[in-house]
């Protein structure tokens, strides 16, 4: 007989990890990991141009998990998107908007690009999309 999943964590973990994402699937982590990656940008992003859009990812994986129609019956999600607002109106801030226009609207947070970063941040995004960021030590 197989047991069904009804515990909050463990079916978005399932979720996640079923969306390719292996590591960071529960919900805390998930949320910590992009709690932290914005704190980093509010600092300016410390990495370079690849580590930055990996770290973005945490961002698509909890858009999946908040539009999911399987997660919804949970109650928990109004906390986590509650939660997940809060961080993201902190990103916004520190966007450059529309760099990407070619990315879906939805997908807010990949059109644009955090205004400032360390030097290879600056250097690879100069290089790669001819975008300026402001270059903080």
């Amino acid at each position: 007989m197989t047991q069904k999943i009804t515990n909050f964590e463990e079916v978005f973990s399932s979720f996640i990890r079923a969306s390719g994402r292996w590591r960071d699937t529960t919900p805390e982590a998930l949320l910590g990991r992009w709690s932290r990656f914005v704190d980093d940008c509010e600092q300016g992003y410390p990495r370079d141009a690849e580590d930055y859009f990996n770290d973005l990812t945490s961002r698509d994986s909890l858009e999946r998990a908040l539009t999911s129609a399987e997660l919804q019956e949970f109650p928990e999600m109004s906390q986590l998107r509650v939660r997940v607002e809060e961080i993201d109106s902190r990103f916004r801030a520190l966007l450059i908007p529309e760099v990407f226009p070619g990315i879906p609207e939805k997908f807010w947070w990949a059109r644009g690009m955090v205004k400032a970063g360390g030097k290879r941040l600056v250097e690879d995004v100069r290089r790669e999309y001819r975008i300026d960021l402001i270059e903080v030590e």
